[in-house]
């Protein structure tokens, strides 16, 4: 039974080992591919693919490949990129940056023995305004009454006046201990007042009114006595004031007899010299303190006029009209006095709160007064307004005849220097 399984496996061998096709490598380098049909000890014969058998003597072959060897697929090769040959950087030299400079903030070098600028300044604030006017006049009328046998007019507790606002502005430029100055000032006030005519039935002229005072000035100095840190100095200068009081809505009123409507207006100009001193004192280059007092010296002339429209209560109602206009030519004497406290902070910008007071009392120079005569009456002559005229000038000069003018502001400043500095 072994023998005949040894027999088969004999037999088909050629089959199993050239039943794929051989690789034959001879030792003369050729190669030849096809099926080995028959081999002996000394040759093989093998059957090329292209159907020629061929005889090969074993001692040219090298070696025998019973399977086709598997063709290496070729590597394949990237193609090489240039690379462009890159030049070494130039290292750049490094931008070292400075410290940053801190602005130190300054702030004007004040002292009078050193600064150069100019000031700015802007003020704002309250005030009251007392002119002389209404009381002047009123006492006039109460006087004039006794000559033409009219009815006397009297404050009843004189005008009472409310605070209104109070602005000033100005420009100031110092050198050294040279200063000049100049500025304005405006103060506004609401007036009431009631008037009494004390007969059998009163006569009452009331109402509310505004008075205005507006003043400019211009006025140099110079430092007499000084010291990095206060200075002392005389000034001399020129001021002008306008003050207007206008009064359109009063009215007058006497029971079961008379109603009606008062229109005073009055308006006054002076103008004149100011002689001052002063006086300020520094805490370093941040705080002043300044004070200054002026005698003034002024004179003007100043214009009023009244009427009253009113109409009688009783038949037949007549409309009735009692102008009257009245000129004065005024001297007058009097005071400025100031305080001013400033701080002044960096950039050149300053705050100050300022006080302020004038006063002058009036000379009467000259006038004129209208003269009172009934229908009846003939044109005065003019020896008769001469002495008319004469006699109320000497009632007018007796009276007494005061303005006022108060105010608080607070305001600031601005400074443009021209000369030293320091840190602030």
């Amino acid at each position: 039974m072994k023998s005949k399984i040894l027999f088969l496996f004999l037999l088909f061998l050629p089959a199993i080992v050239f039943a794929e096709p051989q690789t034959v490598y001879l030792r003369n380098g050729q190669i030849l591919h096809g099926d080995v049909i028959n081999q002996t000890a000394a040759y093989i014969d093998i059957k090329l693919q292209n159907g020629e058998t061929r005889r090969i003597q074993k001692e040219t072959i090298l070696r025998i490949a019973y399977r086709e060897p598997q063709k290496e697929e070729p590597k394949k090769v990237e193609p090489l990129i240039p690379v462009e040959k890159q030049e070494p950087k130039k290292q750049e030299p490094e931008i070292v940056s400075p410290p940053p400079v801190v602005k130190e903030a300054k702030r004007v070098v004040r002292s009078p023995l050193e600064r150069h600028y100019i000031d700015f300044y802007l003020g704002a604030g309250n005030g009251t305004f007392s002119p002389q006017t209404i009381d002047f006049y009123y006492k006039y009328q109460n006087i004039r009454s006794i000559f033409v046998d009219a009815t006397p007019f009297f404050l009843a507790g004189g005008p009472k006046r409310t605070a209104g606002t109070s602005v000033s502005a100005g420009i100031n430029y110092k050198f050294k201990k040279f200063s000049i100055e100049a500025g304005g000032m405006e103060t506004n006030t609401s007036t009431s007042s009631r008037n009494i005519g004390p007969e059998a039935e009163p006569i009452v002229i009331y109402g509310s009114y505004p008075e205005q005072m507006k003043a400019a000035f211009f006025k140099t100095s110079y430092s007499a006595l000084s010291k990095s840190n206060f200075e002392l100095y005389p000034s001399v200068g020129y001021i002008r004031t306008w003050n207007r009081t206008k009064d359109s809505q009063s009215q007058v009123f006497q029971q079961d007899n008379v109603a009606g409507k008062s229109n005073f207006q009055a308006s006054e100009s002076l103008s004149g010299t100011s002689i001052g001193l002063g006086f300020a004192y520094l805490f370093g280059s941040k705080v002043e303190i300044r004070s200054e007092f002026e005698s003034l010296s002024m004179k003007g002339s100043q214009s009023i006029h009244q009427d009253y429209t009113a109409i009688f209560l009783a038949p037949p109602y007549t409309l009735f009209v009692l102008p009257g206009d009245y000129s004065f030519d005024w001297k007058a004497k009097g005071t400025h006095a100031s305080l001013k406290l400033s701080y002044f902070w960096k950039m050149g910008i300053g705050f100050f709160i300022k006080y302020d007071s004038y006063q002058w009392k009036y000379s009467l120079q000259d006038g004129s007064f209208p003269i009172t005569l009934s229908l009846d009456d003939d044109p005065p002559t003019l020896s008769e307004l001469v002495s008319w005229n004469f006699s109320q000038k000497l009632v007018a000069q007796t009276i007494n005849a005061t303005s006022r003018a108060t105010s608080i502001q607070f305001g600031i400043s601005k400074t443009l220097n021209f000369g030293p500095e320091e840190n602030y």
